[in-house]
């Protein structure tokens, strides 16, 4: 590791097109023999974030890394999502040895973090994605204080559990706007329950803002909502994206087109009875007979029901979100 430099730049990659061409294709390369969902490595694009890079001792590049700051005001649905000072980094490793260059690169990230001015107090949070099954990028993650905190899952068509029909007085429906309340509330129940897991931050203005969301989504026929009532009393629902409204997860995954598993909710006294297993059934019926080629979600890595529940639906973790909190925590 001690062989690696690194330093930032506000103009772009590094070195010349052909070197980082081979750093792209040695990334892609690891990537498509550990994981053939993930998708090809994008070159990154100019703009006004810094880019941190790691050259090998013969100044070859080995890793590089978009900074980028996010910062959510008082108000601000993005304040429910997670902490208001969020600090990401994008990296690309290759090389003979991306632990070490990876390592390099989050230790030049600390270096940038304690420089800046503002945005690194107790209500921030340094990030990255890694992909799930790339395990070399583990042992520097957790070196340097990370822990993972969110899961994006997969699931390929025509696999997870076989057709599954709900307790036999539970119905299960297409929701609409006449719903709209009913959703709302099933929505901030999930809500209050994943905060106990510090990846949710319920706010006074949550509901409102939620409600607005479900409103434009129980508006477009059909919702991709599907409601499981047991004798007219809501107990669950499942809320897709298809692939028209889930165009940002698109390059997340080397498949199309793809859909997204928003919202998957069962009221705490129903859980345990299938209510939840029939609404996934029913929903990816759907899905596979769209042709939708890959569903993806994310949950919670310390919810202690939602892992063990997708992965029997048939999904199974494609990224990882790592964290620090605060981002100077990161070591």
């Amino acid at each position: 590791m001690s062989g690696y430099v690194a330093r930032m730049r506000q103009d772009g990659p590094p070195g010349s097109s052909a070197e980082f061409d081979l750093l792209v294709g040695s990334a892609a390369r690891r990537w498509a023999a550990v994981d053939p969902l993930l998708p090809e490595p994008s070159h990154p694009r100019l703009s006004g974030y810094p880019l941190l890079t790691v050259s090998d001792e013969h100044g070859r590049p080995a890793a590089l890394g978009t900074m980028r700051y996010s910062w959510y005001q008082p108000g601000e649905a993005g304040r429910t999502w997670g902490v208001p000072d969020q600090h990401w980094l994008t990296p690309l490793v290759g090389g003979p040895d991306p632990e070490g260059a990876l390592d390099s690169l989050l230790t030049s990230w600390r270096d940038q973090l304690e420089q800046l001015p503002s945005g690194t107090g107790s209500e921030s949070a340094a990030q990255l994605t890694w992909p799930a099954r790339d395990v070399c990028g583990v042992r520097p993650l957790q070196r340097h204080g990370m822990q993972p905190i969110t899961v994006l899952a997969a699931r390929r068509q025509r696999r997870g559990v076989p057709p599954s029909l709900p307790p036999r007085d539970v119905t299960m429906r297409l929701a609409d706007i006449h719903d709209l309340a009913v959703v709302v509330g099933l929505i901030m129940e999930e809500h209050r329950y994943e905060e106990s897991f510090g990846g949710v931050f319920v706010q006074p203005e949550t509901p409102e803002q939620t409600r607005r969301v479900v409103a434009r989504a129980l508006s477009r026929p059909p919702s991709w909502v599907w409601l499981a009532e047991r004798r007219g009393r809501p107990v669950g629902l499942l809320w897709v994206s298809p692939p028209e409204r889930a165009r940002w997860a698109a390059p997340l995954v080397n498949a199309a087109p793809a859909a997204y598993v928003g919202y998957a909710v069962v009221a705490e006294e129903e859980r345990g009875r299938g209510i939840g297993t029939a609404l996934v059934s029913q929903a990816h019926q759907a899905m596979d007979s769209h042709g939708i080629a890959v569903t993806l979600l994310n949950y919670s890595v310390m919810n202690p029901l939602s892992g063990p529940f997708w992965h029997r639906m048939g999904y199974r973790p494609l990224w990882t979100t790592w964290e620090i909190r605060p981002a100077l925590a990161l070591r």
